[in-house]
């Protein structure tokens, strides 16, 4: 099982998205374990799940892109390692005393995950904000070749069944690309802030 992980992240780390994919789905209940676990710390400061979850994912995002398999490390350990971290200091960030009043205020976190509803028109959330040029253009600057064309089609209006089709890929799958290009705005926006 675990040179299939070295195999998987291997192709991963060369921009293949179907072993992404498959390291996602793998390593899912890795995550959703972590994070409930984690939640129990959190949910009196206001933390919700699905923050936690994310930071998670960008956890593992984080694994695959360092992952070394010179040496002795399995994926796994190293993975769980990087998963635990992100989460840890994502609830040691949110608990922090000064930044309980950025937690409360209004953020970009905010305004993008609003942008990037899933459920919303892209295209027509960014009409009208003052620099959603260049919005687009460090988003797209963040992406794979595969993430930046389903997030121009979601641009451009696309449904999820419509960019499987045209990208000939199941729409579970898109979906899966379409949560990554999520995590890593989060990820670039606090780099950022």
């Amino acid at each position: 099982m675990e040179d299939n992980d070295y195999k998987l992240v291997y192709l991963a780390q060369s921009g293949n998205e179907d072993a992404i994919n498959l390291l996602y789905k793998k390593y899912k209940p890795l995550i959703v374990k972590k994070s409930n676990s984690a939640i129990f710390m959190a949910t009196h400061h206001g933390i919700d799940i699905n923050d936690i979850m994310q930071e998670a994912f960008m956890g593992l995002d984080e694994a695959i892109k360092n992952f070394s398999q010179e040496g002795n490390a399995k994926f796994y350990t190293f993975a769980s390692l990087c998963i635990e971290r992100k989460i840890t200091n994502y609830i040691r960030k949110i608990t922090n005393s000064k930044d309980k009043i950025l937690n409360e205020a209004v953020t970009i976190d905010n305004s993008l995950e609003n942008i990037l509803d899933d459920g919303t028109n892209i295209e027509n959330n960014l009409m009208g904000k003052d620099n959603d040029s260049y919005m687009i253009i460090k988003i797209r600057e963040i992406l794979t070749d595969f993430e930046r064309k389903v997030f121009d089609m979601k641009l451009n209006s696309y449904t999820f069944e419509e960019i499987a089709k045209e990208l000939n890929k199941n729409v579970k799958s898109i979906y899966n690309t379409f949560s990554r290009i999520k995590y890593k705005i989060k990820k670039n926006i606090e780099i950022d802030n």
